[in-house]
C-alpha cells in the first residue's frame, strides 16, 4: 500500500515537540488533522486549518475543518462578483488578499492532492493559542504493510490545552518546575484536568489503531 511519512514540528515552545508518522495515502486533510491531534497530544478541542502555498495555482491554500468557514468564504466571492472594488481602495486591498487564498473543507481534500507538490506546509491548532506546526512530506512508502497511521518516533510532551500559546507555557513550565511556587499545586492540578500527560509512542499507537481499525 501507497503511503506517506511525515514530520511534524511544533514551533516556538522548548523542548521541542515533534513526531513522525506513516499514514496511508488514501487519507484526507481531516483525516491527517486527526492523525496530528492524536500524535502530538491535542485534545481536538479547538478549530484548525492548513495553509500550504501552492506551487501550481501560486495561491494560498487553506484546509479548515468547518464548513461555516467555507460558506462565509463563498458568501465573500459572491459579494466581490456583483461588487468589484475599486481599484486603489482599501476593500480591493482586501479583494486582491481573497483572490490569492482558496478556502476548502479539509475533508473534501485528498492528501494525494497536494502533498508531493507541496511538501512542507503549515498546521495551525486553536486559533487562540495558535499552535504553529511545520508539516513535512518526508518520504512515500510505496510498500506499506498496514491500513491505518502509524507513529514512529517522536519527543517531547504536548502543552496542555488552552494554557495560554508558547508564553503561557512558558509561564505553566516555570511553575510546574518550583515546587516552592504558590500556584504549583494549583497549577499541577490543573494540568491533570487537561489531561496533560508525559508522551508515550507505545500508547499513542495503541490509540492510532483503535480509531482507524
Amino acid at each position: 500500500m501507497k503511503a506517506y511519512q511525515f514530520l511534524v514540528t511544533l514551533k516556538h515552545v522548548k523542548p521541542q515537540v515533534w513526531r513522525r508518522f506513516v499514514v496511508p495515502a488514501s487519507l484526507d486533510f481531516y483525516d491527517l488533522h486527526s492523525v496530528i491531534q492524536t500524535s502530538v497530544g491535542w485534545t481536538n478541542s479547538h478549530l484548525f486549518n492548513f495553509s500550504i502555498e501552492d506551487s501550481k495555482s501560486n495561491k494560498t491554500i487553506q484546509l479548515v475543518g468547518d464548513e461555516e468557514s467555507v460558506s462565509e468564504n463563498f458568501g465573500m466571492a459572491q459579494h466581490y462578483m456583483k461588487n468589484p472594488p475599486k481599484e486603489g481602495s482599501y476593500e480591493f486591498s482586501m479583494y486582491q488578499r481573497f483572490i490569492r487564498t482558496q478556502l476548502l473543507l479539509a475533508r473534501d481534500v485528498d492528501l494525494s492532492q497536494y502533498v508531493t507538490e507541496n511538501p512542507e506546509f503549515r498546521y495551525i491548532y486553536d486559533f487562540g493559542d495558535s499552535w504553529d506546526h511545520e508539516v513535512v512530506l518526508e518520504h512515500v512508502v510505496d510498500d506499506y504493510a498496514y491500513d491505518y497511521p502509524q507513529l514512529l518516533e517522536g519527543k517531547g510532551t504536548c502543552p496542555p490545552e488552552d494554557v495560554g500559546g508558547p508564553p503561557g507555557y512558558d509561564e505553566f513550565k516555570r511553575v510546574m518546575k518550583n515546587t516552592d511556587d504558590p500556584e504549583h499545586d494549583q497549577m499541577k492540578a490543573w494540568a491533570k484536568g487537561q489531561g496533560y500527560q508525559k508522551f508515550n509512542l507505545r500508547k499513542v499507537n495503541a490509540f492510532l489503531k483503535d480509531e482507524w481499525v
